[in-house]
């Protein structure tokens, strides 16, 4: 609850003197203290109140009371409305006998205006001289002089008085000079996280749905031909079009007929899927056909893309298979399914009708005649030479083209590679030959010229680091690594007095890394002087050249063996035991040295 204003000092004072236990008797207090009176009847003031300033005053006082009171009837609150309006307005609003009190309400703003804008002339009394015996005066004259003078119109209105709360318009430089002093952009006190505005005011937005009759002359309504097409083009029509037609698939809802448009033979598509009538455009550019623009019609296709028309053909008269149709509404639109697609707009005219898709027909009755269209089968995909693709591109008769390459047959000994389906077929044999290069690698590495020593100093103890304290969560995953490492045989058990902590460290990709901490161990090993080639000199032996490679070895740390003599030193402690590795590790004090001084 947030209280503002008075209620604040009262619910402070009313907790220093008796304290609310619960909340039924806060609410009680507040009832009490804040809510109308015990003695005071919302339906009395109702029946008394009267209209003193606008209709909309009067109204929003009468909905206050009438909210309090339990009067269900709407007529009786529609009486009591009208009785308190201003007798002129009451008159008018009788004589309507509106049905309801928003019918009512309605009429009472209205007659309000009415009366509101109209002048109102009062004329003075008038005062008649009688006439004096012999006098040539006229027998009834008026002293002028005697009326009262009328008042000039003034040519400008009252100014109203300003609102209490007005609208504060604020520009850009005002907003940036609150923004900068860090005050409210509503009122002029000091913005904070919980800041509440002073000002703050309450909004109620009232909807009439009044049914008023108005009578428009059709002879005043002059609609021109440039405000038509607008409402043509901004009106969007929802057609579709099926995915058998779009790219020329045989759909089960589908016959495929031979049709004349002219002396012109097409293919034309009887669709069930589609909504109306669609043509390629190279047909009705070929036949020169008359082409409306329709800018706001949209098609949306089987795959829920949406397309634009081309255009519009208002009429069009086709010939099925000797029946002449006369089809409406043609839209140009690039289509695969056929020259021609027949929807459903085609197969509502004809209302009771036979199709069976299976046998390819459809039959319906025209004109007392019993009229069958049958159409064709699916003829056998047929090879196609050179002249007649040459043909069929110079005719723009190519819906669309597809290219078939054969995948080369892999060996089965390398067929476990995985590879992505869009792979290259030259890039993907390339890979599986060398299938050995890119596999997991497994097992020790091949021996080298010299395996990797770790020499300590001289009279150096071994260390023995305290294991590191690792979540619970972790145990699992380490256990797991243990024994895959076991199983590539890279590590073994060990009984060596030296023992050093291991840790687990997340990749970018969310993966574990398993770390070695010889930092004890590299403390008491003798540095490797192995010189380190310079900068300066590999810029100069690739002066001149222009394709560079790169050589990215897949754990190429554990492609060098360590000595056998200095296997015990590197040996590391889990909950399970103790273990050593075979291989050499980028934690060891001299790892990046010998894939060095193997390569050069």
């Amino acid at each position: 609850m947030h209280m503002t204003g008075s209620a604040i000092p009262w619910f402070q004072m009313s907790q220093r003197s008796a304290p609310f236990c619960s909340w039924t008797q806060l609410k009680r207090a507040i009832e009490l203290e804040f809510g109308p009176s015990l003695f005071e009847s919302p339906r009395e003031l109702l029946f008394k109140l009267q209209q003193q300033g606008s209709v909309s005053d009067f109204y929003a006082e009468f909905v206050a009371l009438a909210n309090r009171t339990h009067i269900e009837l709407a007529d009786a609150l529609r009486d009591y409305f009208i009785s308190g309006l201003r007798a002129d307005i009451r008159r008018e609003v009788k004589a309507q006998c509106p049905p309801s009190l928003l019918r009512a309400v309605s009429l009472a703003r209205l007659y309000e205006d009415k009366f509101s804008t109209s002048p109102r002339h009062t004329s003075g009394p008038a005062t008649s001289k009688s006439p004096s015996h012999g006098s040539s005066t006229p027998a009834r004259a008026f002293q002028r002089n005697s009326l009262p003078l009328l008042l000039p119109t003034p040519s400008q209105k009252p100014a109203l008085p300003p609102p209490k709360n007005p609208i504060c318009h604020l520009s850009p430089a005002e907003i940036q000079s609150k923004r900068e002093k860090g005050l409210c952009y509503w009122c002029d006190d000091k913005f904070t996280a919980a800041h509440k505005c002073s000002n703050r005011q309450f909004m109620l937005m009232q909807v009439e749905n009044d049914e008023v009759n108005i009578v428009v002359n059709s002879e005043d309504i002059v609609v021109s031909e440039g405000e038509q097409l607008q409402q043509l083009d901004a009106e969007v029509i929802d057609h579709n079009l099926s995915y058998n037609a779009m790219h020329g698939t045989s759909g089960h809802s589908t016959i495929r007929i031979k049709a004349h448009i002219g002396e012109l033979e097409i293919q034309a598509l009887i669709d069930g899927g589609s909504s109306d009538y669609f043509i390629q455009p190279r047909i009705a550019k070929f036949l020169n056909l008359s082409i409306e623009p329709a800018p706001g019609v949209q098609v949306v296709v089987g795959n829920f893309d949406i397309m634009q028309v081309e255009g519009r053909i208002p009429l069009l008269e086709v010939t099925l298979q000797g029946y002449k149709v006369l089809v409406p509404n043609v839209f140009v639109l690039k289509v695969a399914g056929g020259d021609l697609v027949i929807g459903t707009a085609w197969l509502k005219r004809l209302r009771a009708h036979i199709v069976d898709y299976e046998a390819a027909y459809i039959r319906f009755m025209h004109e007392g005649s019993l009229i069958t269209i049958h159409g064709e089968k699916t003829n056998a995909i047929a090879q196609a030479e050179f002249h007649h693709i040459r043909r069929l591109v110079h005719t723009n008769s190519i819906a669309e083209a597809f290219t078939l390459q054969l995948q080369p047959q892999v060996e089965a000994a390398h067929s476990s590679l995985p590879l992505p389906d869009d792979i290259h077929p030259e890039l993907a044999k390339l890979l599986h030959l060398y299938a050995g290069m890119f596999a997991q690698p497994s097992g020790l590495p091949p021996q080298h010229r010299y395996d990797h020593c770790i020499p300590l100093i001289k009279g150096a103890k071994p260390v023995k680091v305290r294991p590191y304290r690792y979540p619970h969560s972790q145990k699992a995953q380490i256990e797991l690594m243990v024994q895959q490492m076991l199983d590539d045989g890279i590590i073994q058990p060990s009984r060596s007095p030296f023992s050093s902590p291991i840790l687990l460290v997340k990749k970018k990709d969310d993966t574990w890394h398993f770390c070695t901490d010889y930092r004890a161990l590299n403390n008491i090993t003798v540095k490797d002087s192995f010189p380190i080639p310079t900068v300066d000199e590999l810029l100069d032996e690739l002066f001149g050249a222009s394709i560079f490679s790169k050589l990215d070895l897949r754990s190429g740390y554990h492609q060098i063996l360590i000595s056998p003599e200095d296997r015990y030193k590197t040996a590391f402690r889990t909950h399970q035991g103790l273990y050593e590795w075979l291989v050499i590790l980028l934690s060891s004090q001299s790892a990046p040295l010998e894939p060095m001084r193997l390569i050069i």
